[in-house]
């Protein structure tokens, strides 16, 4: 049995002690999850881990058509490793009644069903207790669609990445998953599910309080100087995918220097690892000026087509007469979007990094071709 010492902590007695060591030393095996199979706990059964305790007892919830979730742990008070986990059916406990101030409605039904597990000498995980019984229907056909069976595994992480990257959209991402599965039932996760991976790349990796600091930045800055313009782009959910901020003194030199701008993502700063992209022009001294700059989630066309149009209209909506990037298809297409009329060039620092990767052949056989290209390139 269990008794609760003075700090209201759980420990093992004596006697459960030595019933736990007789069941270890009965005919009690350790499981085979590779051939679960949706097979029925019992008292004895032993595991390797506490995970793969919660790993058999998934699949066995999910062939019988429930969800379940972690009711309580105990942790060793000398180790403070978990030694003792309860898991429930997610119907357990008490229904609540909806209100007008919490109108979802509750699905606990006070379900007892539950699996405990209890470590023990050998380190290994026995079943020290199950209840079966449901007071509740139970839906083997749409457990898929429970929360504790759904996850995306790194296959389909690659899949999904790969896709998207190439412009496939979200539901036809899901749809191809569908068929390779054979069947939606068969994925293991949702679209939604596709879609929150999708979107966790789609917002800035900012630390607890970050946006805020920043927001109060910007405002203190346009409290100073009125000609501060700052804009923030928010996902569905209120989270911030993107900001643009530039100054006074840039808004008033692209009037002046605006004729050519060069814009580049490959400044990253150190902490973030979240794309740095500057809008750069140069004064009649060939001095470069700050034209504008923004933090990114992501490098696709959207977020550059949201990009470009805040700054046109920072800008007074005068467009460049040619921009400069580097060989990027996402902005490619975006510019052609936003800026039509515009030239759009590569930036020649760009083209030339790649030449020993592209040309390393023509490099090596022939000596002169860098000072022919030189000189095709800075005196044609």
């Amino acid at each position: 049995m269990e008794v609760v010492d003075g700090n209201g902590e759980h420990s093992i007695d004596g006697n459960e002690e030595q019933a736990l060591k007789e069941i270890d030393d009965n005919d009690s095996c350790t499981v085979d999850l590779e051939a679960n199979g949706g097979q029925e706990p019992n008292i004895g059964m032993k595991f390797d881990s506490q995970e793969n305790a919660y790993s058999f007892y998934t699949h066995y919830a999910k062939s019988v058509g429930f969800g379940i979730s972690i009711k309580n742990s105990r942790r060793s008070k000398i180790s403070r490793e978990f030694i003792d986990v309860s898991y429930a059916c997610t119907r357990y406990g008490k229904k609540r009644e909806s209100s007008s101030q919490n109108p979802r409605p509750c699905l606990k039904v006070g379900c007892e069903a539950s699996l405990r597990v209890k470590r023990i000498c050998d380190g290994k995980w026995i079943v020290h207790s199950f209840i079966k019984d449901h007071n509740h229907e139970l839906f083997p056909a749409y457990a898929h669609y429970f929360p504790c069976h759904r996850g995306i595994n790194k296959a389909q992480k690659h899949s999904i990445e790969t896709l998207h990257h190439v412009g496939v959209r979200t539901s036809k991402n899901f749809a191809t998953m569908a068929k390779e599965y054979g069947g939606y039932e068969n994925i293991g996760c949702l679209e939604k599910d596709v879609r929150n991976h999708l979107d966790k790349g789609r917002r800035l990796a900012l630390e607890s309080g970050d946006a805020n600091a920043m927001l109060d930045c910007f405002m203190l800055m346009q409290e100073e100087s009125p000609g501060f313009f700052y804009a923030i782009d928010m996902d569905d959910e209120g989270r911030m995918k993107n900001v643009f901020w530039v100054d006074a003194k840039g808004r008033e030199d692209y009037q002046e220097f605006g004729d050519v701008i060069s814009f580049d993502t490959t400044y990253i700063t150190n902490k973030y690892k979240m794309p740095f992209a500057p809008f750069i022009g140069v004064n009649n001294h060939f001095q470069s000026r700050l034209l504008g700059c923004a933090l990114l989630s992501d490098e696709t066309k959207n977020t550059f087509i949201w990009l470009m149009k805040i700054w046109l209209r920072a800008m007074d909506g005068k467009p460049p007469n040619a921009i400069i990037t580097d060989q990027d298809r996402a902005m490619k297409e975006a510019i052609k979007e936003v800026f039509p009329n515009s030239r759009h060039r590569f930036c020649l620092w760009h083209i030339l990094r790649k030449v020993p990767e592209k040309l390393s052949h023509v490099l090596r056989d022939d000596e002169d071709f860098m000072r022919y290209l030189n000189i095709c390139i800075y005196k044609s």
